[in-house]
């Protein structure tokens, strides 16, 4: 024979209440575990509980009460580890349930009970057993209204379910009372609906558990796209940053360039002219005195007028955008009638200005767009007989895409790239300018998020293109 068969004999049946002390006891330790891991308030205090009750079934309830009093100190200590078991019950639940910082007035109603029979049962005086029921019923009474409140703050949380588990408690002992069990039935029956109630508290914290991890994974996938987007658009704004810069390389560039040549040259000039006159005054040559200066005031306006060209492509680079709906045709004829009223090409030109829709754009941006391709169209094409200047404009998807033409000397395509790089100027000196015009074309519009290209032929005219929103 070994050990455990001198311990238990095989034909010792297991009674119910060893079964329920065995449930109880395996609840505590799941309990116990959920504490350690998850750290969820009222945890510990459920293991706790549910450790006495387990304690309290195993060792004292397979002995019936003899009578109605707890008149014996064996029975008063098994009763004051039934009352605790049952406090800590109560306070475990009060702290899953979150009310854990609200346990004012009604919570010490709630306890109090129990905790007034336990100083007289400590101290050694009789205590009515059924007065020791009905503070332990007054908790899980208390604790059941307490679930159900809290479905309300708390929908879908399993919390009704475990309100009428805990009503199930006391409700069971009523029910065995208008029944007239025996006091041997109260401690078998009574503790199943507790077993239920132990179950139900388990299944529902899992699956609260559950639902916070989901809850934790969703935001932690939301947070990751967000993290995963942040470094898309660092990534465009980096992108964009070095593109900017390197136009500004660029400009800087091109405007070293113009200041060693456009600027320099023109300076020198009005240098060499300058002593020129000087000398015709000294030596009384009023005539080349009249011609050096007219030549000193050309310069000096050639000079002027690209320093305003670079002072504009640096205010447009800069400028605040304001977009709004601008009507496009209204500001291209109020642009075509202020060229017309200056002396030169404008007068001579045929004008066609198709139907133009109204565009969403800064109007104080869009007007240099338009000013700088009218006036390039009526320069290169002011040789032909007689120079015409398209307008038009198409829209597509929401996007108004503004085409002016010119039946000018055209460009090679392959320099099309080129046309809007500072100071480049593919004609050399037979035209005009600096160079600085199609670089503020290209700047106002990008701004304002559209794009520009052009298309040429040699002798065959040019096309400028550039896109804007339509206007809502």
């Amino acid at each position: 024979m070994n050990a455990l068969a001198a311990l238990i004999p095989a034909d010792v049946p297991i009674s119910a209440t060893a079964m329920a002390a065995f449930v109880l006891a395996t609840l505590a330790i799941v309990f116990v575990a959920l504490a350690r891991r998850d750290r969820e308030p009222g945890l510990a205090w459920l293991s706790a509980g549910f450790g006495l009750a387990a304690f309290w079934y195993a060792f004292e309830a397979g002995q019936p009460p003899a009578d109605a009093l707890l008149d014996t100190p064996g029975e008063r200590f098994w009763a004051g580890v039934l009352i605790v078991a049952t406090v800590a019950i109560s306070l475990g639940v009060i702290g899953y349930l979150g009310d854990g910082r609200r346990r004012g007035r009604a919570w010490w109603l709630l306890l109090g009970p129990s905790l007034l029979v336990l100083v007289p049962l400590a101290l050694g005086v009789d205590v009515p057993r059924l007065v020791a029921n009905l503070s332990t019923m007054i908790c899980y009474i208390g604790l059941a209204a307490l679930a159900l409140r809290r479905s309300r703050d708390e929908p879908g949380a399993g919390h009704v379910l475990l309100g009428l588990t805990l009503l199930a408690v006391p409700a069971t002992f009523v029910a065995l009372g208008v029944l007239h069990a025996v006091p041997g039935h109260y401690r078998v029956l009574g503790v199943m609906p507790m077993l239920f109630f132990g179950t139900t508290l388990l299944t529902v914290s899992l699956l609260r558990r559950r639902r916070a991890l989901e809850a934790e994974v969703a935001r932690r996938a939301t947070a990751e796209q967000a993290l995963q987007d942040a470094n898309q658009t660092l990534e465009a704004t980096v992108q964009a940053r070095t593109q900017s810069l390197r136009e500004l390389v660029s400009n800087l560039e091109g405007f070293n360039r113009s200041v060693s040549h456009d600027l320099r040259g023109p300076l020198g000039g009005i240098a060499g002219l300058a002593r020129l006159a000087s000398d015709a005054l000294a030596s009384g040559d009023l005539d080349m005195v009249h011609r050096s200066l007219a030549a000193i005031s050309s310069q000096a306006d050639t000079s002027t007028k690209l320093i305003s060209a670079l002072l504009q492509l640096a205010r447009v680079g800069d400028a605040r955008i304001a977009p709004r709906a601008v009507a496009l045709e209204a500001l291209t004829r109020d642009v075509i009638a202020q060229l017309q009223l200056a002396p030169g090409d404008a007068a001579k030109a045929q004008w066609i200005v198709g139907k133009l829709p109204d565009v969403q754009a800064d109007a104080d941006l869009l007007r240099p767009v338009l000013v700088n391709l009218i006036t390039n169209a009526l320069k290169f094409s002011r040789e032909a007989h007689p120079p015409i200047v398209r307008i038009e404009a198409s829209v597509d998807d929401g996007e108004v895409t503004v085409h002016v033409r010119d039946n000018g000397v055209g460009f090679d395509a392959a320099a099309a790239g080129q046309l809007f790089e500072p100071f480049m100027r593919l004609h050399g000196r037979k035209f005009e300018g600096h160079g600085i015009g199609l670089s503020i074309v290209r700047r106002a519009v990008e701004r304002q998020g559209g794009r520009v290209w052009a298309e040429a032929e040699p002798d065959h005219g040019a096309a400028f293109h550039f896109t804007l929103p339509k206007a809502a």
